[in-house]
């Protein structure tokens, strides 16, 4: 099996996507964070889905914990209606956020060896080097294939 055989599309943002687009897209499906683009729109970076998270609340509700218990729904919904004044870009400006460069890995490299690049890149979406549309791999993807390999240890016995 190789990265060919399990890749898919994925979402690339830029830096005006909205951090409410941004959430949409990660919710949706499930996804592990989103891809960068830079100006120009080739995928160039990675985001987690917790840095993208951290655009959706308030940061003087990150610098004081204590204040998540003190507000109600209602405040909490008021708080929730300005996430969509947030940006991707924030996240790449900010320092305390950790932005990835993208991992590329061959159309024909083995599952191992994609495992091997993502987990020393400590990435969990790698661009499958191809002609025509981007085409990526996710850990998720990455590790059902491994999981295809493991026997359970109950078949062992």
């Amino acid at each position: 099996m190789h990265a060919s055989d399990i890749q898919s599309k994925f979402p690339v943002v830029g830096r005006e996507t909205s951090a409410v687009e941004a959430a949409r897209l990660i919710a949706k499906d499930g996804r592990p964070g989103l891809v960068i683009a830079d100006k120009e729109g080739k995928p160039v970076a990675v985001v987690s889905a917790v840095d993208v998270l951290g655009l959706l609340v308030p940061p003087y509700v990150l610098d004081d914990m204590s204040l998540a218990g003190v507000f109600d729904e209602n405040a909490a919904e008021e708080m929730w209606n300005h996430a969509s004044e947030h940006t991707i870009g924030e996240l790449l400006d900010n320092d305390r956020v950790r932005i990835y460069d993208l991992l590329t890995v061959d159309a024909d490299a083995t599952i191992l060896e994609v495992a091997a690049q993502m987990a020393d890149a400590r990435t969990q979406v790698a661009l499958v080097a191809s002609e025509g549309e981007a085409r990526f791999v996710t850990l998720p993807a990455v590790m059902d294939a491994i999981l295809r390999f493991c026997t359970p240890e109950s078949k062992k016995a």
